[in-house]
């Protein structure tokens, strides 16, 4: 394969390898299955899927293309050990990384333990995936990241706190190690969904507030506010296309938000008074 190999493989149609995270549902089972159709092998990766990949693809000609490995994104072994399984077999041209998941809570009164748990999830299962895939692809000199973040990165979301700053820590993550790799081949790239229906919302953990707490309604209010947003959003194929849209480009941006009206709502919380763009939050979630 050659610097560009990736977009290369995918414009031609022929096969390239992808090793695809979080792959037992939402963005992530919708990105391996348009893969799988589209000819490419997919080695598809979560902590259960090895036991539901014939109920979660049952098509023949989807299922041969795809590989399901078990992965724990926090268990630094088990990341590494998916990856030297999909490697024995061929390169991982790309690493589309899906898997995490979210806390919702007040920042006073949600314990350490989730809050380290929160990040555990995002930021540090990022980085162990990442280390993972990093030395095979410098060897080759071609390779492509696809992390999958949030505008509440860019947009941070009152009670969901926590989890908007780890997303935060994933884009800067992803900025200075895509000036570091640039250099041998490989891209980074983001994609930041806004509300999207998947199965994230019912995984959603909830730090419960206690019933004389001086947060309690807005915080209920809040959580109800994302979940009606989220199951009425994108659906996790039209994500999953614009995954695939970023991996045909041979200079991929570094940062992809789906859907105009969140593509405006970024670019506007970059030019409008900061004051007014938090008072907005406030008014749609506490």
């Amino acid at each position: 394969m050659r610097q560009n190999g990736l977009s290369d493989t995918l414009q031609n149609t022929t096969r390239s390898t992808v090793l695809i995270t979080g792959a037992s549902s939402g963005i992530g089972l919708a990105t391996t299955r348009l893969l799988a159709a589209q000819g490419h092998r997919v080695y598809a990766a979560s902590r259960n899927i090895v036991d539901q990949i014939d109920d979660l693809i049952p098509e023949p000609v989807l299922r041969k293309q795809v590989t399901p490995l078990k992965l724990d994104i926090l268990d630094e072994s088990s990341c590494r050990l998916a990856v030297h399984h999909a490697s024995e077999i061929t390169d991982i041209d790309a690493l589309i990384h899906c898997a995490g998941a979210g806390i919702a809570g007040s920042v006073e009164e949600t314990p350490l333990t989730d809050i380290v748990w929160q990040f555990d999830n995002l930021l540090f299962g990022t980085i162990r995936m990442v280390q993972a895939v990093l030395p095979g692809m410098r060897a080759r000199k071609h390779g492509r990241i696809v992390l999958i973040s949030s505008v509440a990165a860019a947009i941070p979301i009152p009670f969901q706190t926590y989890y908007s700053s780890a997303k935060a820590a994933v884009h800067a993550f992803a900025l200075g190690l895509n000036d570091e790799v640039l250099p041998h081949g490989i891209c980074v790239t983001v994609v930041a969904p806004g509300d999207t229906r998947t199965g994230f919302t019912d995984a959603r953990r909830t730090s419960p507030a206690h019933p004389e707490s001086p947060y309690r309604e807005r915080l209920s209010r809040s959580v109800a506010r994302m979940a009606h947003d989220e199951q009425n959003g994108m659906r996790p194929e039209q994500i999953a296309q614009q995954i695939v849209n970023s991996l045909r480009k041979k200079k991929p941006g570094i940062l992809v938000t789906p859907g105009l009206v969140y593509q405006l709502f970024t670019l506007l919380s970059r030019f409008l008074p900061l004051s007014w763009v938090r008072r907005l939050v406030r008014l749609l979630y506490a």
